[in-house]
C-alpha cells in the first residue's frame, strides 16, 4: 500500500487529502497540521471582524470530520521538525514534545505561507495585530469589543488591508489606510480600477494614505500609541499588518529548487525538484497561461486546483493540464471588483507587449428594464492577440464574466476569438447586448492601426 504524507491541513493540503480518499484507491494517508484548530476558511475573517456572521464556527469546511475518519493517520497540534528526504522519513514532535518517525512514499507539502514582517521600528509593541490565522482574528475581534479602542490603523492597500477596513468601520471605528505604493489593490488592478476603489473607501469614511511609508510605530507602557510614517504622526489604538505573504518553505529549502521569492518549483503536475516530492498552494508555483512562465499565487482557488492535480498525479492519473489563470474578486461596501490574468503594469513588468481595450461606461440593459453602468477592461498580447487580463468593477455580480475571461486565457483565445464567440439572450437571464463581446470588437481599430 503506498504511503502518501500530507503536511498542513490546510486548502490545499485538505484539497489533496479529499481527492486521494474519493479514488477510493488503496492508499494509506496520514495528514500532519501544527495547529489544534485546522480547516477554517480565512475568508471569513473580514466579515467576522465586520459582524456579519454570527460565528467564526460557521467558516470551517463541512466535510473536516470525514476527512479525519477517513484518512489513516491525522496529526494535529504536531510540529515537522525535520524531512530526510534521502530515507523518506519525517520527524514529528507533538503537543507533549514527544518526538515521533514517520515513513512516506510520496510527500504533498502544504505548508502554506508566512505573513510578512516589515522589520519597522518598534513592531513589538503590544496592539501590533497580525491577520493570518484564526487566532489572530479572534484575538482582535475581542479587541475591537472595547469601546477605548477608536483608532485603527490598518497597514497595506491588498485585498486583506481593504477588507479589513471596511470591516472595521462597520464597527464604527476610526480607520486609516496605509498603502506605500501610489494604488491600493495594485497587484490585481490598473490605475483607473483602483482610483475608483479608492474613491469608494473615500465615501464610506475610511482615511486613505497612499504613497505613504510607515517608519516606525510609538508607543507608551509598552503598548502601540501611533504610527509614523514620511508623511505624518497619527494615533492608533491598534495597527493591524495586512502585509503581504512569502512562501513557508522552510522544511525543504535546503532539498528543492526554488522561484525567486522562495516558493518551491514545480511541473505542471505540482512535482517538486523531486519527483516523490509535491508541493501545493501557497508554497508552490503554478504554470502560468498568461506569462506562460512560473508564478505564484496566494489564493484558494489555486490551492484547491494545485490539490487535486496533485492528488491525480500521485494516483498516476496526470492531468493533460496547460496551466492556469488567476482569478480574484473584492466587494467593498456595495461595489465589487473583479480581475483575472495580469494587468498592463504586469505585463510590463514581465516585458510583454500588451494592448488593452476599455470601455468606462457600459450600460448593461435588460428586456426586464434593468441598468446599469460598468467598467471593462481586456488585456491581450501585441502581436499574437491572445488574451492575457481582463478587469470588471460593477454593483452586480458578475463572476460569471470573470470566470468567461479566465477561460478564454488558459483555452489561449485571441480578443478575435472572442468578438466571434457564441453568446446566449433570454431576458430573464441575460443582457441584449453582451458586453465582453462589445469590447472586443473595439480592437479592430488598434489592429489597424498598429
Amino acid at each position: 500500500m503506498m504511503k502518501v504524507a500530507i503536511i498542513g491541513a490546510n486548502h490545499a493540503g485538505l484539497a489533496t487529502t479529499r481527492q486521494l480518499l474519493q479514488s477510493k484507491k488503496d492508499v494509506e494517508i496520514t495528514l500532519i497540521d501544527r495547529r489544534k484548530q485546522v480547516g477554517y476558511i480565512s475568508g471569513g475573517t473580514p466579515l467576522l471582524l465586520g459582524n456579519k456572521i454570527r460565528t467564526y464556527k460557521e467558516f470551517f469546511y463541512s466535510d473536516l470530520d470525514e476527512i479525519k475518519e477517513n484518512v489513516a493517520h491525522f496529526y494535529e497540534s504536531s510540529e515537522v521538525i525535520g524531512i530526510d528526504f534521502k530515507e523518506k522519513k519525517i520527524l514529528l514532535r507533538d503537543q507533549l514534545h514527544k518526538k515521533s518517525t514517520l515513513k512516506y512514499d510520496k510527500l504533498v507539502l502544504a505548508t502554506g505561507s508566512r505573513q510578512q514582517r516589515l522589520g519597522i521600528e518598534n513592531s513589538e509593541l503590544a496592539g501590533i495585530q497580525l491577520l493570518k490565522d484564526l487566532d489572530d482574528a479572534l484575538f482582535l475581534n475581542q479587541k475591537l469589543d472595547n469601546l477605548n479602542v477608536k483608532n485603527i490603523a490598518i497597514i497595506g492597500g491588498g485585498y486583506l488591508g481593504v477588507e479589513v477596513a471596511e470591516a472595521l468601520s462597520l464597527r464604527n471605528k476610526n480607520v486609516r489606510l496605509f498603502e506605500i505604493q501610489p494604488e491600493i489593490l495594485n497587484s490585481h488592478y490598473d490605475k483607473s480600477f483602483s482610483e475608483i476603489a479608492q474613491q469608494h473607501l473615500a465615501e464610506h469614511g475610511i482615511e486613505l494614505h497612499l504613497d505613504e511609508e510607515v517608519t516606525r510605530f510609538e508607543g507608551s507602557g509598552g503598548k502601540v500609541t501611533a504610527v509614523v510614517t514620511t508623511q505624518g504622526y497619527y494615533r492608533a489604538d491598534i495597527v493591524v499588518l495586512a502585509t503581504g505573504f512569502t512562501p513557508n518553505t522552510n522544511l525543504g529549502h535546503f532539498h528543492l529548487d526554488h522561484y525567486t521569492n522562495g516558493a518551491y518549483l514545480v511541473d505542471k503536475q505540482q512535482r517538486t525538484s523531486d519527483p516523490d516530492v509535491y508541493a501545493v498552494g501557497d508554497c508552490a508555483t503554478f504554470y502560468s497561461c498568461a506569462t506562460e512562465d512560473q508564478r505564484s499565487d496566494f489564493s484558494v482557488a489555486n490551492a484547491l486546483r494545485s490539490g487535486y492535480i496533485a492528488a491525480q498525479s500521485i494516483l498516476e492519473k496526470p492531468l493533460p493540464t496547460t496551466g492556469s489563470v488567476t482569478i480574484s474578486a473584492i466587494k467593498i461596501f456595495d461595489l465589487n471588483l473583479f480581475s483575472t490574468g495580469i494587468t498592463i503594469k504586469r505585463a510590463h513588468l514581465y516585458n510583454i507587449e500588451a494592448e488593452y481595450v476599455e470601455s468606462s461606461k457600459v450600460t448593461l440593459l435588460s428586456m426586464l428594464g434593468k441598468k446599469e453602468e460598468i467598467k471593462l477592461r481586456i488585456i491581450y498580447h501585441k502581436k499574437d492577440r491572445r488574451i492575457l487580463g481582463g478587469q470588471i468593477c460593477a454593483h452586480s455580480d458578475l463572476t460569471e464574466m470573470i470566470l468567461r475571461l479566465a477561460l478564454a486565457i488558459q483555452n489561449k483565445m485571441t480578443i478575435d476569438d472572442l468578438k466571434y464567440s457564441q453568446t446566449f439572450f433570454y431576458p430573464y437571464f441575460t443582457y441584449l447586448s453582451d458586453p465582453l463581446i462589445d469590447l472586443a470588437k473595439t480592437s479592430d481599430s488598434k489592429k489597424e492601426h498598429n
